[in-house]
């Protein structure tokens, strides 16, 4: 149940919101162009005071924008590096809606159940854009029981409606593919905010991730009360900690600091490449840790899964990164439609090189994460380019994630850590037979390519009448054929084919060849 937005007031809001939200809209627009055209690499202080004056509006404009200001912190190709820091600073809280509100919509939600509550706390835990957080008992146990913000669904529409309507008027003022991608980030954010604020499935994921995890790790997830829980109203298990960044909480428990940073990081390297669905908002409010040292996680809202190619592509990324190879960065970033086959590929490789260049020198394990996805931002953020949307939260998540773990361990190196796990899991191996057996097929196909042309040629020997030019007429085919061949073998060679195996195409061309010139 929500509560109406009467319909004459609709008007006005609008006219509010776009009379905020133009000036932000106009100034990223010029601070984009300015951000494209300047030299790679410089940083400008009048483009990062534009984006803390966005950040602030978004936060006046309510629980909408928040909740998409999150999400466009993490799409380096519609923003410049200026805008996504501020971005990612962007925090979910807000002020929890009056109780004598939320009352009615539980009561109305729950019907009779809600008498089942023996206490009910008026004061909530915390407070969000969508929701907010309450204690109470049930069946004599301490449970959370949170509850959707009255009247967001239509506040939603109602902003979702306004910012179309702010995409068309500044339409002609973008490039074509600006357009484009913005207009799929609203298309999505309006239909993944959605899911947010529907509590029979943010309590799916929660049973999901934690039926995944099982006794993997050293993580406490809250149970869901199925008989209290609707739509509107989620009833879980109440589990306090300490909070993941009360740095002198966790040292007074005597938990090791450096340890949890890996432990919490092995938790979402292992959903994001082992399980079917990860938590992708691991911001400081939805982490605690128990007194035994054990991860709490909360807020099962914004999840986010990967299918297994794009696990892999995402891998060949990381060690394109590792090991400073622009073209394998290239070729993850075209295996994931990332960039567009028809891209500039010697102009691409050189903007990574300069981007790489600031780097040489420093130890991989030294590097950080953030300056790796710099390589990625700057070639992303040059070029006519989508971000596919299974990556979008990903890159939120591990942005999130980084950040508390250099809280917890000064000398935490994401990517030290990565490297750790991804050998220790046995994903770089899996990673290797993936791409041995993608080279396989890519091969196959082009031998069987190959042998299609081949009867063709037979045919045409076998049609000639006359012996002389027959004669003749055999040149001409095995000049095609080596032509076809050399072909061939520079298209196996430019996919980077292991040598054994171009022998091995050549060698089976070779005798299809003359089994078929008999």
């Amino acid at each position: 149940m929500t509560e109406e937005i009467p319909l004459m007031g609709i008007r006005r809001a609008e006219f509010r919101v776009i009379l905020k939200l133009f000036p932000v809209f106009r100034r990223y627009l010029k601070d984009r162009k300015k951000a494209r055209n300047r030299p790679e690499g410089e940083w400008d202080h009048k483009i990062e005071a534009n984006a803390r004056k966005a950040v602030r509006v978004f936060i006046e404009l309510g629980p909408t924008f928040i909740k998409l200001g999150q999400i466009i912190s993490a799409r380096p190709d519609l923003m410049p590096n200026e805008y996504m820091l501020p971005f990612q600073d962007l925090q979910d809280r807000v002020d929890p809606a009056p109780f004598n509100q939320v009352e009615v919509l539980m009561k109305a939600s729950l019907g009779d159940k809600y008498s089942l509550f023996q206490e009910f706390d008026r004061k909530a835990i915390s407070g969000a854009s969508l929701g907010q957080v309450y204690k109470a008992r049930y069946e004599g146990k301490d449970v959370a029981v949170k509850v959707v913000r009255p009247g967001v669904e239509n506040l939603l529409r109602r902003d979702l409606a306004v910012l179309r309507r702010l995409l068309k008027l500044g339409r002609k003022r973008m490039e074509n593919f600006l357009y484009l991608s913005i207009s799929n980030v609203v298309d999505d954010f309006s239909h993944r905010i959605f899911d947010e604020v529907d509590y029979l499935r943010e309590a799916s994921n929660m049973e999901r991730i934690a039926h995944n995890i099982g006794n993997r790790e050293r993580v406490v997830i809250p149970s869901v009360i199925r008989e209290m829980t609707t739509k509107d109203v989620l009833t879980m298990e109440l589990i306090e900690g300490i909070k993941i960044t009360d740095i002198q909480g966790l040292k007074n428990a005597g938990i090791d600091l450096k340890s949890l940073a890996y432990r919490l990081d092995l938790l979402f390297v292992r959903m994001l490449l082992k399980d079917d669905i990860f938590h992708a908002d691991p911001h400081p409010g939805n982490v605690s840790v128990t007194p035994e040292g054990s991860i709490i996680l909360y807020d099962f809202g914004m999840v986010g899964s990967l299918d297994s190619t794009t696990k892999f592509n995402l891998l060949s990324l990381y060690m394109g990164m590792l090991e400073a190879d622009p073209d394998m960065i290239i070729d993850a970033l075209l295996e994931m439609n990332a960039l567009s086959p028809s891209a500039n590929r010697g102009v691409i490789r050189k903007s990574i090189e300069m981007t790489m260049a600031g780097l040489r020198g420093v130890r991989v394990e030294s590097r950080e994460m953030q300056e790796l996805l710099e390589i990625a931002n700057n070639v992303i953020f040059e070029f006519p380019f989508r971000l596919p949307r299974a990556l979008v939260l990903y890159m939120r998540m591990s942005s999130l994630l980084e950040g508390i773990c250099r809280q917890l361990d000064a000398e935490f190196r994401f990517i030290k850590v990565l490297g750790q796990i991804l050998y220790r899991e046995g994903e770089l191996k899996q990673l290797y037979s993936y791409q041995l057996s993608r080279f396989a097929k890519k091969a196959a196909q082009s031998i069987e390519k190959g042998l299609d042309v081949l009867p063709l040629l037979k045919r045409r020997l076998e049609d000639q009448e006359e012996p002389l030019r027959q004669r003749e007429e055999r040149r001409t085919p095995a000049a095609i054929f080596l032509g076809f061949f050399l072909l061939a073998s520079i298209y196996i060679l430019s996919m980077d084919f292991l040598a054994g195996l171009l022998m091995s195409a050549a060698d089976l061309i070779v005798f299809a060849t003359v089994m078929l010139w008999k």
